[in-house]
């Protein structure tokens, strides 16, 4: 069974045996060792050990918190995947350059030595999408363009399950939400729903963290009032990596201006 890792620190789990961890790079060890506990359970049969694995992306770090991860040296044995798929031209060219600059100054809770596998990586042939970045929109501006792209997107055949709206906290989307519904009430869309709620044809407003691991054809990310500048182009990485074929970027008018030649902004 599937559980958050809130839940997972909170109970027992005496009949599990194996674990499987995914984006443990959002950890953070502030309810516990989860990583300790996890090499409890499954090596608590020593006769016939568990599995642990753990699926993390570094590149993709959101916090400045402990991880709970051990050290680099001790992840071992490790298997680095390299091959990027998925995402349109575009968006493609767009995560090589913000990968580009958590390589050249990483948070400092990301170990240096993780981030050289970026020099092996291989991107696959992609298929041409949109990378659209708008600057400087006030709250009422963000709200009108996505419901304006949405109903051109609808009028071409895409559905609201082919579409995200991401914030940087889900703080924000209690921020956010409002004025996008008065928005989007104009092209008949009267709620969202959220990434732990996929299953149905609702477009998500979600979270970056909270939407990790998944994707949509379709992905506007509203940029915060105010970005830790040590995980800014983290969290444009993990931002850019869950569009597929077109990826808008709309940045607060409070936050620090941004050019589209892929100048970053400074936070």
């Amino acid at each position: 069974s599937g559980v958050t890792r809130k839940t997972y620190m909170k109970y027992d789990f005496k009949k599990i045996q194996h674990i499987i961890i995914d984006e443990a790079q959002n950890f953070r060890s502030e309810d516990g060792d989860w990583y300790g506990k996890a090499k409890t359970i499954t090596q608590r049969d020593k006769d016939c050990p568990g599995i642990l694995w753990i699926f993390l992306d570094y590149f993709q770090t959101n916090h400045m918190e402990c991880s709970g991860l051990p050290a680099l040296s001790a992840q071992y044995p490790r298997k680095e995947l390299t091959r990027v798929v998925c995402n349109a031209y575009q968006i493609a060219e767009y995560l090589k350059h913000v990968l580009q600059e958590v390589r050249k100054n990483p948070p400092p809770n990301i170990p240096l030595g993780s981030l050289q596998m970026l020099l092996e990586a291989e991107w696959a042939q992609v298929v041409q999408g949109t990378l659209n970045i708008k600057e400087n929109l006030t709250l009422n501006k963000i709200a009108t363009h996505v419901a304006d792209t949405c109903k051109l997107l609808f009028e071409r055949g895409y559905s609201p399950k082919d579409i995200a709206v991401l914030v940087s906290t889900t703080r924000d989307v209690e921020c956010y939400k409002p004025e996008l519904l008065r928005a989007m009430r104009k092209i008949k869309v009267v709620h969202f729903t959220n990434a732990s709620n996929m299953s149905g044809d609702d477009i998500v407003l979600d979270s970056v963290r909270r939407f990790s691991g998944l994707e949509r054809s379709i992905v506007f990310g509203i940029q915060p009032k105010t970005v830790e500048p040590a995980i800014l182009h983290s969290s444009l990485v993990c931002l850019a990596s869950r569009a597929n074929q077109q990826l808008h970027i709309l940045w607060h008018h409070l936050t620090t201006l941004h050019s589209t030649d892929y100048d970053p902004p400074c936070g």
